[in-house]
This record gives C-alpha cells, sequence and structure tokens, in this order.
C-alpha cells in the first residue's frame, strides 16, 4: 500500500508540472512490479481523472479538438482496450509499453523525428487521433503522442497545458467504463483514496513546483528515464 501511495504521489507531482507523468510512468512502474494491466488501470484511472479535471477547470474555453476526440481517438481508445483486456493471456503488455516508450524517448532526442511527426499532424490530424486513441487503448501511453499533436498545434503553455488535460480527462473516463465491463478486477474504495492522495499531491507539492522549477531544464531527465522504462522489458529485468 505504501509503495502505491509513493508511485501516485511522485509522479502526481510530475504530471502536475510537465503535463504528463501519472500514466507514463505509473504504468509501466507498476507492470515491472507484477500488477496485472486491469489492476494497473484502476489503481492509476482515477487519479488521473481527477488531476485532468481539476486542470480543466477555469481554462474550458481553451479547449479546442473535441470533435477529433469524440470521433477518432475514442472509438479507437475503446477497441485497442478491449482487445489487449480480452487476449492479456496472450500478449505481452510489458513489452508493447516499453516500445511504445521507447519510441516516445527516440522522438524526443530526435529534432528530425520531431520535424516529421510535425508535418504528419498537419497533413493527417484525423489519422494522427486515431492512432493516438489506438496506441493509448493497448498501452495506456498515449500521453507521449498527445504531448507531440498539442505542441504542435498550440504555441502557449496554458493551451497545451489545458488540453493535454481534456484528452486524458476523456481517455480516463473511457478506459474506466470499458474496465467496467471487462475487467475481473473491481473498483474499490482504496481507489478514490489514491485520487485523494493525487489531488492532494498535485495541489500541496506540484503546482508549487510548477511554478518555480525550470522545466526546459528538467526534459532531458524526463527522456532519459522514458528511455531507461522502455528498455527494462526488453532486458529481462524485473
Amino acid at each position: 500500500m505504501y509503495f502505491l501511495i509513493f508511485i501516485v504521489v511522485l509522479f502526481s507531482v510530475v504530471q502536475s508540472i510537465f503535463g504528463v507523468g501519472l500514466l507514463l510512468f505509473g504504468t509501466p512502474t507498476l507492470l515491472l512490479f507484477g500488477y496485472s494491466y486491469g489492476e494497473t488501470l484502476w489503481i492509476l484511472l482515477p487519479s488521473s481523472v481527477a488531476i485532468s479535471a481539476v486542470q480543466i477547470i477555469g481554462s474550458y474555453d481553451l479547449v479546442r479538438a473535441k470533435r477529433e476526440v469524440y470521433f477518432f481517438t475514442i472509438p479507437a481508445l475503446v477497441a485497442g482496450l478491449m482487445f489487449i483486456m480480452t487476449s492479456d493471456e496472450l500478449i505481452d503488455i510489458g513489452k508493447i509499453v516499453g516500445g511504445t516508450l521507447l519510441f516516445v524517448g527516440m522522438v524526443r532526442l530526435s529534432s528530425n523525428l520531431q520535424g516529421l511527426m510535425k508535418i504528419f499532424i498537419k497533413t493527417n490530424i484525423g489519422l494522427y487521433y486515431l492512432i493516438m486513441g489506438g496506441v493509448h487503448g493497448i498501452s495506456n501511453m498515449g500521453g507521449g503522442p498527445l504531448s507531440v499533436l498539442m505542441t504542435t498545434v498550440h504555441s502557449d503553455k496554458d493551451s497545451i497545458r489545458t488540453n493535454i488535460a481534456y484528452v486524458y480527462l476523456i481517455f480516463g473516463i473511457s478506459q474506466l467504463t470499458v474496465l467496467f465491463f471487462l475487467s475481473s478486477h473491481v473498483f474499490q474504495l482504496v481507489d478514490v483514496w489514491f485520487s485523494v492522495i493525487a489531488l492532494s499531491a498535485y495541489f500541496l507539492v506540484g503546482r508549487v513546483w510548477a511554478q518555480s522549477i525550470d522545466v526546459e531544464r528538467f526534459h532531458s531527465l524526463i527522456t532519459v528515464l522514458i528511455l531507461i522504462y522502455g528498455a527494462v522489458p526488453f532486458l529481462g529485468l524485473k
């Protein structure tokens, strides 16, 4: 229990600063420690939904891509998650998550890849939303592609953070709906407490640090962590 609290607090703080973190790092961490994909989602998603909802309060007018999210992202996400939840014994979810993280890390390192992805987004934005939904459904790792998308279509930090939070909110609600019907792990009262803990960390620590920390200086550290997390499943480390 204390381990889970530590994970929720740590990555909630990271998310409050960078816009992503709770799912991006929490998912591979719990999988590496033996939690099933369904259990991992039940533990992390309520907290992610709570933080995302708080982040868009008062800034909803900055949200733009509602149509694309509903028409392209949600169907792909639901299909991907249903596939994983009904085929979990046949698929190594750890390697799927790891592979996705390695790709995200390489994109963060390579300006050429970033440029190619931005060109793809500008010319095929509907398809990108579709792919992003599928990626998030099968791996819970849509935060990386989502960050690239929002930094491409928005220029100011408030719009970027608000739109990331909005899409994460829709991600989480859609995933919880699917889990309610397909997961053998059921929603428990402790999952509510994790949400309370996540919000406390967000307000008491994360928001303060977000105002004072030099975010750009820490992007390289985040990239290194992403690559390490991505490599571990392929190295056979537990």
